[in-house]
């Protein structure tokens, strides 16, 4: 067995445990009386809480249009800045990034394996 094949099994042992015990610990907090009040509490105050967060947003239309133009904005250039660096990246060029403040930043890329369909 080659050792991405062991590593893996042996991840996906770990996480079948971790759900196991997550099933047990849901189970005992199910059948517990204080934390099922607690539950019931929380519950009405998130109601209250996204109540007075709508009747705040109606008053601010406009920032929150703002708002989300912003973070488009930001999701667009950030994918931008990952394709090019892809593209330096294979072209064999240094990923050289620094911030305003002289902060030096290095790219992280990350590797995920999911099932082949």
């Amino acid at each position: 067995m080659s050792k991405l094949q062991e590593i893996h099994a042996r991840i996906r042992a770990k996480k079948d445990e971790k759900r196991k015990v997550n099933v047990i610990f849901k189970d005992v907090l199910a059948q517990s009386k204080p934390y099922q009040d607690v539950l019931e509490e929380l519950k009405e105050l998130k109601v209250k809480k996204t109540r007075i967060e709508n009747e705040i947003r109606s008053d601010f239309t406009k920032e929150l249009e703002q708002l989300e133009k912003i973070a488009i904005d930001v999701k667009s250039d950030e994918m931008l800045l990952t394709d090019l660096s892809l593209t330096m990246l294979m072209k064999g060029q240094s990923l050289d990034l620094m911030d305003e403040n002289d902060v030096k930043y290095e790219p992280v890329f990350k590797i995920t394996f999911k099932k082949a369909v």
